[in-house]
């Protein structure tokens, strides 16, 4: 499969994506940046054209399937472009900084029948697929209570990583809500509640003083009475701390490892799970989105899943601004 990536300075591309790809057996064909001296130095083992006009790489390569990343804010365009071309793509979540104009390119990449696939890659987690599964079986029961944290390091780092754009609210869209956010609010309408009915939503600037928020609280009601609390934030001195739990009127789960352990009964039974974890959960996304693609099959999450994660990020930002709850329309 021939893979073009656009917007390789993305700090996920070499990271993350490239490992993935080359692992899966992929073969990329080009990558993209606007900026000509940083594209330059990113992905130094890739031995493959470098462009920095994306449109040009596009008409020139061909690619069966393209990798996309941008800053926040020139997610929606790009991924419109890709859409208007009828190129089948990848992207980073959260794909825009306001839900309205996601949702019409949800709209629009259905009707043009072009196929997305946005890196909401929590759902890959082992305890996130054993809890689905369960759920699929009729076997989950009635979400009571869910919660869901991410504390990680300095936001300074992103300057450093040469992404200084993320400690910019008007171009990255928020800073934990928005970098971290999505997966709190994609697990509680994958898991738990489809539809959020009303959003809560505090913030505090106190360690770093940025534009960006430091910490994000998010208190979401689902339309069913399920009550789930989300924690995002650049506290941490470095590092990664993770923490998630769900519980139902038949079993309760949870703890600091996604990848395996057990989910508790109340009639005494256990569930044991294993599967992705943080180190491999790009990996496993990587795998099933190229084995979609090349089924012809849906992938996993989609620009739709993304437009409906981003109403309520919306609405939590508004929260946050105003002071008040906010409610969430269908």
């Amino acid at each position: 499969m021939r893979i073009a990536i656009l917007g390789a300075t993305h700090w996920h591309v070499d990271l993350y994506y490239v490992p993935a790809l080359q692992k899966a057996g992929a073969e990329i064909i080009a990558i993209h940046d606007p900026d000509a001296e940083a594209l330059q130095r990113v992905c130094p083992a890739l031995e493959c054209p470098r462009y920095t006009d994306h449109q040009a790489l596009l008409e020139a390569e061909a690619p069966d399937l393209v990798f996309a990343h941008a800053p926040h804010a020139d997610m929606t365009a790009l991924a419109d472009d890709l859409i208007e071309r009828g190129q089948p793509f990848h992207m980073e979540k959260p794909m825009g900084t306001h839900w309205p104009k996601v949702d019409a390119l949800a709209v629009k990449a259905a009707t043009n029948g072009v196929w997305t696939s946005v890196a909401l890659v929590s759902r890959y987690y082992g305890l996130v697929e054993a809890l689905r599964e369960a759920l699929n079986a009729g076997e989950l029961g009635k979400p009571v209570h869910y919660y869901h944290s991410l504390f990680a390091g300095s936001p300074l780092r992103y300057k450093d990583w040469g992404v200084g754009w993320m400690l910019d609210p008007e171009i990255a869209g928020g800073g934990p809500l928005w970098n971290f956010g999505p997966h709190v609010v994609d697990l509680f309408l994958y898991l738990v509640d489809s539809q959020v009915t009303e959003v809560s939503c505090w913030t505090s600037h106190g360690i770093y003083g940025l534009e960006i928020e430091d910490i994000a609280t998010i208190r979401l009601t689902g339309a069913s009475g399920a009550i789930g609390l989300g924690e995002v934030s650049y506290t941490m001195p470095s590092s990664y701390e993770r923490f998630f739990s769900l519980t139902t009127d038949r079993l309760h789960c949870g703890g600091t490892k996604m990848g395996q352990g057990a989910i508790l009964f109340r009639d005494g039974a256990e569930s044991v799970f294993e599967g992705p974890d943080s180190d491999t959960v790009y990996e496993a996304y990587v795998a099933d989105t190229l084995r979609c693609f090349e089924a012809g099959a849906p992938a996993r999450a989609t620009v739709s899943d993304m437009a409906r994660v981003l109403k309520v990020l919306d609405a939590a930002r508004t929260s946050a601004k105003i002071g008040e709850p906010v409610t969430v329309r269908p």
